[in-house]
């Protein structure tokens, strides 16, 4: 199969953001390459789909059904799902990728439980079917004890049969993809970014979704993570839990983007209470490692019908570190005085393979410097897009947990966007919670040493004492660079002229 004939790139273009058109090319390669390294069987089994389709199917329609059918794939279209620059019909195709009903027979169901767990009726373990849902590695069944009353329902999280091999061949086709682009750099124009390996890293952490038992210890660290928020929901972990298998509680409700809300309000108050959960509590930690939800689609994120947040399916989960939080507060501390050498310097603390172009990475400090003049304020969303800007065009390269982290904040915004709430400002979130964790932490900070960034707001006395004493200097440094932004732009129209 010539995997390329079903892809047409000028319809693919079209469904990508104006600016990003020029990689319908790339991605239209990536996609070829994978297919056809398929098994055999697996492509004609995907070529029958193809044409089980109607003749007029438009793309977005096709690749959410390749999507359907490739569990890495499905793991793309979920995260792209709530993208807002990429068109509508794609993502309402992807969007179904999300919460998908279960193909999955009952008898195999049973048979796994039966492996994994021995004969039900001995456990007292009954079986609600059908299964409520089905994700790209697992299938979700309820059951409940009939010898403990007591107990709410439950559900089984249960790995898919053939699952493991299916997505580990996949996964190392990733590889190949990145080889492929890598040899093909000139003539795709696309930016130099060592794909192979970034792909390998993306590999090493989707291979998490096939370890229950280690989504099991992220349900138990997010339920302590969330344990003082009463309005956050981490499913209870039950027994009868295998490698193969997770037990736990059953939440009752409804994807955050399928609220029924009518005032703004309240849909100002489910997105501020997501933001907080998903982006807010990772960021401003005192632990030494905070923890974050790698796959925050809108299938995993839950308006409860008790009014809570339940944050379901733990597979995949990152852990940002106190240095890379300090490195990145200091970032913003930069931009805020406006100090390029400092930003540079402690954005190639965070360069894991130390090939970064420091000259192209202070000429793109001083792009994002002079956004920032022009009215783009400091913030979340300043500091990601000078993250990528970085990555793009000065091969900064990042941590794995911090590239995850980074597209765990594009899927956020999406969802956020969609939940419906006119008008919602993270950054201004985000700055609030700031504000107010440092007044909180005021009064431990007499006794703190100098120093010290053991704190939510990872800033030590030193540099609250610095930025301080610098602010004369501030206007000082804006005002010299506000007179030679206007000496640049008169001598681009007198060399235009």
């Amino acid at each position: 199969m010539n995997w390329e004939t079903l892809i047409d790139e000028e319809s693919l273009a079209l469904l990508l953001p104006a600016e990003y058109s020029h990689f319908a090319l790339p991605i239209k390669e990536s996609l070829a390459v994978f297919l056809s390294r398929l098994p055999q069987s697996v492509q004609d089994r995907l070529v029958e789909e193809q044409l089980a389709l109607p003749v007029d199917a438009t793309l977005s329609e096709r690749l959410g059904r390749l999507a359907h059918s490739c569990p890495v794939l499905q793991k793309l279209g979920q995260i792209l799902a709530r993208d807002q620059r990429i068109a509508q019909e794609l993502r309402s195709e992807l969007a179904k990728l999300e919460s998908m009903p279960s193909t999955v027979p009952l008898h195999s169901i049973e048979s796994i439980l039966m492996q994994e767990l021995g004969p039900l009726e001995s456990k007292s373990i009954e079986l609600l079917p059908p299964a409520i849902a089905e994700a790209s590695v697992a299938v979700i069944i309820p059951f409940r004890e009939k010898n403990k009353p007591q107990q709410p329902e439950g559900v089984f999280k249960i790995l898919k049969p053939g699952i493991v091999q299916r997505l580990q061949l996949e996964l190392d086709i990733l590889t190949e993809v990145g080889s492929h682009l890598d040899s093909r750099l000139h003539d795709l124009g696309i930016p130099p970014l060592d794909y192979q390996d970034t792909f390998n890293q993306v590999r090493d952490k989707l291979r998490c979704e096939l370890r229950l038992d280690e989504e099991q210890l992220h349900l138990a660290r997010a339920a302590r993570f969330f344990a003082d928020q009463i309005d956050i929901a981490i499913p209870e972990l039950f027994e009868h839990c295998t490698p193969r298998v997770t037990a736990m509680e059953r939440l009752f409700g409804e994807k955050v983007t399928d609220h029924n809300f009518t005032l703004t309000t309240e849909k100002q108050n489910l997105a501020e209470l997501v933001a907080r959960a998903m982006i807010v509590q990772p960021i401003l930690c005192k632990d030494e490692q905070a923890l974050f939800h790698c796959d925050p689609h809108a299938g995993n994120l839950f308006s409860t019908n008790d009014g809570r947040l339940g944050i379901l399916d733990w597979s995949l989960a990152g852990f940002l570190g106190a240095r890379e939080r300090e490195a990145l507060v200091q970032v913003m501390l930069a931009a805020i005085c406006l100090r390029p050498e400092k930003i540079a310097t402690t954005l190639l603390s965070l360069d894991i393979r130390g090939q970064c172009d420091q000259a192209l990475l202070k000429e793109c400090v001083a792009i994002w410097l002079r956004r920032m003049r022009e009215g783009h304020m400091p913030g979340l969303s300043w500091l990601t897009g000078l993250l990528d800007e970085a990555v793009k065009t000065a091969r900064l390269s990042l941590s794995s947990d911090l590239l995850m982290f980074r597209k765990s904040l594009l899927t956020l915004l999406g969802v956020l966007s969609e939940i419906g709430a006119n008008g919602f400002d993270l950054d201004q979130i985000v700055m609030c919670e700031f504000l107010r964790i440092t007044v909180m932490e005021w009064p431990g900070r007499w006794l703190s040493s100098p120093n010290s960034r053991s704190f939510a707001t990872r800033l030590s006395n030193l540099d609250i004492a610095e930025t301080v004493l610098s602010s004369p200097l501030i206007a000082g440094r804006y005002w010299q660079a506000m007179w030679q932004d206007s000496i640049e732009r008169y001598a681009v129209c007198a060399n235009s002229r």
